[in-house]
């Protein structure tokens, strides 16, 4: 018979250091028991490293947890060198095939479960009906839900036919929020049936044995002020009772500041499973993870009330990892390390990035589309250095379409925030210029530069790296949009703009409103 700690383990979704057992994660492997551990890619050298640390892993626990990660596609890839990388949801969707959102996951699925990953926390589900969201953006489908609810429909199917649970997430929905949960927390003004009717659409409609629930309050439906992530008014009332979900609700991490900031981490643990949280997540700090381990004992012990709600958490777990079980169980063949990352699933990633790239004409010019770029006199660039929220993990790995570009034409690339504003317009005036972004439209100073760069100049041409409203900024009649800036989407973009391959993707978002949102406190 399990004993008490390993059996509260089960809670627990943790993160650990390291790309091996080392004395630090073992002590955290053994002081959490956890049911379910995530990895980052501080945690991935390449595949067969990964296989045998979750090998290792499994050995020094004695039991089997669930192994999970986020592998969306796009920016938020744990899984790269040695592996197969899929584009952004958006990308995907702008392809207009649903069937690549299989393809993709279903890639995607044997890989993760090649090295021994159960549980994949995608798709998201998150509608991006506000551009100015900045958490969200190309992570999600479409700003429609039905386009939403289309690909990520078969992006589930995809990893549930290759042996891999899904999550839909961030519950209830937060693509029309300002406010990254990141750091701190956001508020969502719409009322329950505002809900209903368009961010639940996907968590209604999709069949997925896992929700994450994200930290936001939601003042039309909660009457206490708190992240519905430890709201019982949310997770108990309405998730359960009301929407009948029967799943597992797997949080967010509780070290994000929409919910640190308000509570101590054994605080926002109980409330959280008080409320009707199953697992809680816990990414980065073991002392965290023990405090929280901790409160969780101390609790089921001295509390009959909460030990009747964990007994329940724990039902719907130990349902989780059956119905794990018996999706690798309904597989046909074994899915081999030597396959991850080969040229047939490279080829396949590689395929869907060529059917996302979109171009975008403005109504004035006199081209009708995009064929090449035969003259170039400037290539300027603004990208984010470093991400300060946590969802990636590195820097932006976008300048190698920059510097092979710059290289064709013999030109040195020219960083918009490390030069001199009156130097670039006039560099720029009278000449040919190409122009890389990533949410420029977010950056209100470095928008107007470019503005100024395409009003002067002969020609200009915009590559959206990122988000694909840069393209919608007054003045860009020539843009590019490849949803995403992994090595793959970049050499699309590269046959793009040698005129080796023509732009054949669709906005998946409404051009018409994104732009009046935009640019409404803007002149043109």
């Amino acid at each position: 018979m399990e004993d008490l700690d390993r059996i509260l383990g089960k809670l627990f979704l943790i993160g650990i250091h390291g790309t091996s057992l080392n004395k630090e994660n073992m002590k955290a492997l053994n002081a959490i028991k956890p049911g379910a551990i995530i990895f980052f890619s501080r945690n991935v050298q390449h595949k067969n490293q990964l296989h045998k640390f979750i090998e290792d892993i499994k050995n020094f626990l004695g039991y089997e947890p669930l192994f999970s990660i986020d592998q969306e596609g796009g920016m938020v890839t744990r899984l790269e060198k040695s592996f197969s990388v899929a584009p952004s949801a958006m990308a995907v969707a702008a392809t207009g095939y649903s069937e690549n959102a299989y393809i993709a996951a279903n890639t995607l699925a044997k890989e993760m479960l090649a090295v021994g990953i159960d549980w994949d926390y995608a798709p998201v589900v998150d509608i991006n009906n506000n551009p100015l969201n900045s958490a969200i953006g190309i992570r999600s489908f479409s700003d429609d839900k039905n386009v939403v609810l289309k690909f990520a429909s078969e992006f589930v199917k995809g990893l549930h036919d290759g042996g891999v649970l899904s999550c839909l997430k961030h519950f209830p929905g937060i693509g029309n929020v300002n406010i990254d949960p990141h750091l701190d927390l956001p508020q969502s003004n719409l009322s329950k049936e505002e809900l209903l009717l368009n961010e639940l659409f996907p968590f209604l409609n999709i069949k997925s044995s896992s929700w994450m629930p994200t930290h936001i309050y939601l003042p039309r439906i909660q009457n206490t002020r708190e992240p519905v992530s430890v709201s019982k008014e949310i997770l108990t009332d309405f998730v359960r009772n009301e929407l009948d979900f029967k799943g597992v609700l797997v949080s967010d991490d509780l070290q994000m500041g929409g919910v640190s900031n308000f509570y101590s981490i054994e605080e926002a643990t109980i409330k959280a499973l008080n409320a009707g949280m199953d697992i809680v997540t816990i990414c980065h700090s073991f002392d965290e993870q023990a405090k929280a381990k901790e409160a969780v004992v101390f609790e089921y012990k001295n509390n009959n009330d909460f030990k009747k709600i964990v007994k329940k958490a724990l039902e719907r777990i130990n349902n989780l990892h059956n119905y794990s079980r018996n999706l690798k169980n309904k597989l046909s063949t074994e899915v081999s390390l030597a396959d991850v990352g080969c040229k047939k699933h490279l080829d396949i990633m590689q395929n869907i990035c060529d059917q996302s790239i979109t171009s975008f004409i403005d109504k004035k010019s006199s081209k009708e589309e995009i064929s090449s770029i035969e003259k170039l006199d400037n290539v300027f660039y603004f990208l984010k250095v470093k991400n300060t929220i946590g969802v990636e993990d590195s820097e932006n790995k976008s300048k190698w379409l920059i510097n092979q570009i710059s290289k064709d034409f013999k030109l040195s690339p020219i960083d918009l925030t490390q030069s001199k504003k009156e130097d670039v317009i006039n560099l720029s005036k009278n000449k040919i210029n190409l122009i890389f972004t990533e949410n420029a439209y977010l950056n209100e100073e470095i928008s107007d530069l470019i503005l100024k760069i395409a009003h002067t100049s002969k020609e200009t041409y915009l590559v959206a790296l990122r988000n694909p409203y840069d393209i919608f900024l007054p003045q860009i009649k020539y843009g590019l949009c490849s949803y995403g800036y992994q090595l793959n989407s970049q050499i699309s973009l590269y046959k793009t703009l040698k005129g080796e391959m023509k732009p054949i993707g669709k906005l998946p978002i409404d051009r018409r409103s994104e732009y009046a949102r935009i640019s409404r406190n803007r002149k043109e």
